[in-house]
């Protein structure tokens, strides 16, 4: 029996070993729930970072808060930084939005639309707080979707939530 158990041990530590060299050798790290932040562009989870310019495309004056605040709200619940409104920051952000569209495109006969069709595409740029260089961009983020038996402003405002999301994702891949 005990020759079985020192068998049985030095294969579920064998298999322990290889499974944690097989993740770590493709770029998956295992984050655990007690995990206060995950890595990314903005280092451990510990920098301040603040918003300093959103450039819009639309005619809708509330998009330029909305994106601040969909922002802030994704980065504060994946714990990536922290937020600084005044004063000196480790990084700064720039969000832009070179192109939106939003448009109805299946009416009944009441005229009442059932069908919302929006494009929307993003840009994050990320500074370094004291120069001023350019330490990450996002590249273009551009995503859009049909939106059934919603008024106009809430098919805007999920795309919105979608496209955010998809920009903070890149800021935490690693490979």
């Amino acid at each position: 029996m005990k020759i079985r158990d020192y068998c049985a041990r030095a294969a579920c530590r064998f298999l322990f070993v290889s499974f944690m060299l097989l993740f770590s050798a493709c770029g998956y790290q295992w984050q655990g729930s007690d995990s206060s932040s995950t890595a990314s562009v903005l280092g451990n989870g510990f920098s301040t970072v603040k918003i300093t310019n959103v450039e819009q495309s639309s005619l809708y004056p509330w998009i330029p808060y909305y994106l601040r605040s969909l922002m802030r709200d994704e980065i504060t619940l994946r714990h990536l930084a922290e937020w600084q409104d005044n004063g000196e920051a480790d990084y700064t952000m720039e969000i832009r939005m070179p192109s939106f569209s939003v448009g109805s495109y299946v009416s009944n006969t009441q005229d009442i639309t059932l069908l919302n069709a929006a494009t929307v595409s993003l840009e994050v740029i990320l500074h370094e707080g004291g120069s001023n260089a350019v330490v990450w961009q996002s590249g273009l983020v551009v995503y859009s979707d049909y939106f059934e038996n919603q008024r106009e402003h809430t098919a805007i405002r999920e795309l919105l939530r979608e496209v955010v999301r998809r920009a903070v994702d890149r800021m935490q891949l690693k490979f």
